[in-house]
């Protein structure tokens, strides 16, 4: 049977290629092919500034991209994000120094003076000797994966393209849900719902006590016809299991022992069982598997969630 110590290794690798395969898709060249999933960019920045300090290369991808097309992230939804998925994770924060992040995120705020003082040494480091490479192209807006991009590109940085992205998967929901799905304020997502229900371009349902909202396919204009979207998931809370497995399986003190391993796993369980439902991948129950045998089904299931994103 592979080691435990190849497992860990593999799989860090995997979750690695996994943003590789998001950022090729958003213009940055590398040999590894595109990924086909729908791209999250507040999620994706998010994601790969943790695991900056294990790949370099990635982190500078970032920050290039990051030079010619800071203009299309929202910075009040990383932070909004950020907020949300605050629940500690290992004895660790689900991203380390977000002020750091968050500096990055605005205009000209890369390189150290500019950066804030006391900031985690790795990620200082790995600063001081960032330089663009040129390996960041064009956006390429026609790909199918960038529909959230797309829109911002028509309707602004803002809730509204957010809205859109998730109604576009002929979704019906109230204005409480979709604002906790899309990590915008309710009250603006409410407002937004309001006015394009006035103007006919959703329709809102009522059902019980609460109003569904969802698009009114006959008065979308003629830019957003042709623009469809999958299955809404959501991409923060994704990124966010997915790091916190990890995280497991990289934290020192138990990482060696499959029963320690399992244990850990088993307390996110059901999260984990989540996001396999959001990509159509189905987990038997628990209850099935006591002990460390919940951590040798897993390692059989992980590989597949990895690579399929």
């Amino acid at each position: 049977m592979e080691s435990l110590k190849n497992y860990k290794k593999e799989l860090l690798e995997m979750y690695l290629e996994m943003h590789w395969r998001q950022w090729s898709a958003l213009g940055v060249q590398s040999h590894i092919p595109q990924s086909n999933f729908q791209i999250d960019i507040e999620a994706l920045l998010i994601s790969t500034f943790q695991i900056a300090p294990r790949d370099k290369r990635l982190f500078y991808a970032m920050l290039e991209w990051l030079e010619s097309n800071r203009n299309f992230v929202s910075v009040s939804r990383v932070k909004s994000v950020l907020k949300t998925l605050k629940t500690e994770s290992e004895g660790k924060s689900y991203c380390r120094d977000t002020n750091l992040l968050i500096q990055i995120l605005k205009e000209g705020s890369f390189k150290p003076p500019m950066l804030e003082e006391n900031i985690d040494h790795q990620y200082s480091e790995i600063l001081d000797e960032y330089s663009g490479r040129g390996v960041v192209q064009r956006i390429p807006f026609n790909n199918t994966q960038l529909v959230q991009l797309k829109l911002r590109g028509i309707f602004g940085v803002n809730a509204r393209a957010d809205i859109i992205l998730y109604l576009l998967s002929e979704r019906k929901q109230n204005a409480n849900k979709i604002a906790k799905e899309i990590y915008y304020d309710q009250k603006i997502v409410h407002r937004v719902l309001k006015n394009w229900e006035m103007s006919d371009f959703v329709r809102g349902e009522k059902s019980g006590n609460e109003i569904l909202y969802s698009l009114n396919r006959q008065s979308i204009p003629g830019d957003l016809k042709n623009i469809k979207n999958r299955e809404f998931i959501n991409h923060p809370f994704l990124y966010f299991v997915l790091g916190r497995i990890i995280s497991i399986f990289h934290t020192p003190e138990f990482n060696k022992d499959p029963y320690l391993i399992s244990s850990r796993l088993r307390s996110l369980y059901r999260d984990i069982t989540n996001i396999f439902n959001l990509i159509n991948l189905k987990l038997e129950k628990e209850v099935n598997f006591p002990g460390d045998e919940l951590f040798y089904y897993l390692r059989k299931k992980l590989p597949k969630l990895f690579n399929i994103i």
